[in-house]
């Protein structure tokens, strides 16, 4: 009987782990997944030996160091790429100068800077959370309270484009098309892997509102991107303008992606370095985002499930791996119906602090970080399946005409908002 009773109130349990919370839920809920990664970066603090440097585990200013770095023309001169060199697109620079302008009237050098990256980036975090906890589900404010997605957002540049996709989702699940066109055009702009989303969106706009809306807001998600092209090419050249691009271009294996895994796993080196590995994996990316944009994507859940694909597979078939890429999934998985799928991206939210900085920097990258690469790896597989696997049997459920066609679930077509 009470076995009886555990199933039969399974169901009601999951609906609650996805629906959104309010009021007293979303501070309790806030507090529990606070707590938990507070004891688990303490904890992990504790257990590192006495030699290690604990400190690792609670700033990280590497990346913070370079963002200052190429933010340098602003307030030393020299014209971006050209004499002060920098591997990030034009609008991430426009982010690292005005925080480093602001920074240095706070306190001239790297401390103004810092204090100002993590106060700012800390409300962005904040504000991210509770649009999450407040607008999707209970365990998708889990997935962004664990550890890895509090400690990269804080000291990582991807919050921006994670938060810009997180905002385009909101305004698609609305039908709002045109904004949600916009601020995936930010997040191109930010970050390169969202134009990999644009494929899968062009084909749900195709069944929302028709061909002509779908060229629409690809070119508003485009639109970013080329002015700040033009930009570049207009004050750089084109050597300034190849700059950034030609870095991440000709990048090979960095010990943490997918083929390193494989070498891990068979403890010999199967998969090597070179430019065979590199085409190999960009078809493989180019082929993530054509097969999601083939799975037709008719509702806002087939389009979440697409995304998902897609930005795994961009991650998975990468020949370099780094762990904020975490951050590019948790916009995606927030909307996700599939508690699995949540569940999954708790998981990798923990495992990937664990990956970095715990076994990069403090156990060392024999075992442990092997062992974490090859986890990481598996699980962004298996979450692959999981959405094309959602997606599929949603599409069983389609209505049919007399001939046998599936029907969109689509609004009628007009002016697109």
């Amino acid at each position: 009987m009470a076995l009886e009773f555990k199933v039969r109130r399974l169901p009601e349990f999951c609906e609650k782990l996805l629906s959104p919370i309010t009021g007293i839920s979303f501070t309790a809920v806030v507090l529990v997944g606070a707590s938990m990664t507070a004891a688990g970066l303490v904890g992990a603090a504790i257990l590192i030996s006495p030699e290690n440097d604990w400190r690792e585990l609670a700033v990280d200013p590497w990346d913070m160091a370079t963002y200052l770095d190429s933010a340098g023309w602003v307030i030393n001169g020299g014209r971006l790429y050209r004499e002060v060199p920098s591997v990030y697109p034009l609008f991430p620079n426009i982010i690292f100068a005005t925080l480093r302008y602001l920074g240095n009237l706070l306190h001239p050098g790297k401390f103004g800077f810092y204090a100002l990256w993590i106060a700012s980036t800390w409300v962005i975090y904040l504000n991210a959370l509770y649009r999450v906890a407040t607008g999707t589900t209970m365990l998708a404010a889990l997935v962004w309270l664990a550890p890895a997605p509090i400690y990269f957002a804080v000291f990582r540049f991807d919050i921006y484009p994670a938060v810009a996709t997180l905002m385009s989702l909101f305004a698609i699940r609305r039908a709002s098309y045109i904004e949600g066109a916009i601020w995936l055009g930010v997040a191109i702009a930010l970050k390169g892997y969202a134009l990999w989303l644009l494929p899968a969106y062009c084909v749900f706009m195709v069944y929302q509102r028709g061909f002509v809306a779908a060229i629409e807001v690809g070119a508003l998600a485009v639109a970013p991107m080329t002015l700040s092209v033009l930009a570049t090419l207009t004050f750089a050249g084109w050597e300034g303008l190849v700059a950034p691009f030609s870095f991440h271009a000709l990048r090979t294996l960095n010990g943490e992606s997918i083929y390193n895994a494989i070498n891990y796993s068979f403890s010999v080196p199967v998969i090597s370095n070179g430019s065979e590995v590199r085409w190999v994996a960009q078809s493989l990316q180019v082929g993530c985002a054509l097969t999601a944009a083939a799975m037709r994507p008719r509702s806002f859940d087939d389009l979440v499930n697409t995304f998902l694909f897609s930005v795994l597979g961009f991650m998975s078939f990468s020949v370099f791996h780094s762990p904020q890429y975490v951050l590019w999934i948790l916009p995606l998985v927030s909307f996700s119906r599939s508690w699995v799928m949540l569940i999954s991206a708790i998981f990798l939210s923990w495992l990937s602090y664990f990956y970095y900085p715990i076994a990069y920097y403090q156990l060392g990258h024999a075992g442990p970080f092997q062992a974490a690469i090859i986890g990481v790896s598996l699980l962004h597989l298996f979450m692959m399946f999981l959405a094309a696997r959602a997606h599929f049997q949603a599409t069983i459920g389609y209505p049919k005409n007399s001939s046998g066609k599936r029907l969109s679930s689509a609004q009628p077509k007009g002016i697109i908002k």
